[in-house]
């Protein structure tokens, strides 16, 4: 019996392992909302790489939470954006000028979200260390080494 439980156990712990890092892999959102086991992987991650203390992961994790959650509203004009480049591709001659044009209005939406955040990120980084700083400054360094995002 004690061996039924204890696989029963480990079982159980797998299942929840796969099951988080299937929601994980789903990306920044579920459905219409903000994907918390994403948020949740990003700053865990972060924290194990900058080692992190409490109070700057909570600090992190807001910043996470806002960003996304912003990202989550833009969502419909970047998905039409996206469905406008797609038929941009679709045409049998590419007009360089409408794409070059469309990327612009997507870096927009990005730059938006970095400027509405950009107190936030210079309030995290005054809360580094000199060490943290130079672990953050090295991971950009080493961002494009490992493969397609696998750096950061």
């Amino acid at each position: 019996m004690k061996r039924w439980l204890i696989i029963g156990v480990l079982t159980g712990g797998i299942v929840l392992g796969a099951c988080s890092k299937f929601m994980v892999m789903k990306g920044p959102f579920n459905g219409n909302e903000v994907n918390a086991v994403f948020v949740e992987y990003i700053v865990d991650k972060t924290k194990d790489r900058l080692d992190l203390t409490g109070e700057q992961c909570d600090q992190l994790k807001l910043i996470v939470e806002k960003m996304t959650a912003r990202a989550l509203q833009q969502r419909p004009e970047a998905e039409a954006l996206r469905s406008k480049m797609a038929d941009e591709v679709r045409k049998p001659q590419l007009d360089l000028d409408k794409m070059a044009s469309l990327v612009r209005d997507r870096m927009q939406l990005f730059r938006v979200m970095m400027e509405e955040e950009k107190d936030d990120f210079a309030s995290f980084h005054s809360n580094l260390t000199a060490e943290q700083k130079d672990t953050l400054a090295k991971l950009i360094l080493d961002h494009d080494t490992k493969g397609w995002h696998g750096g950061l």
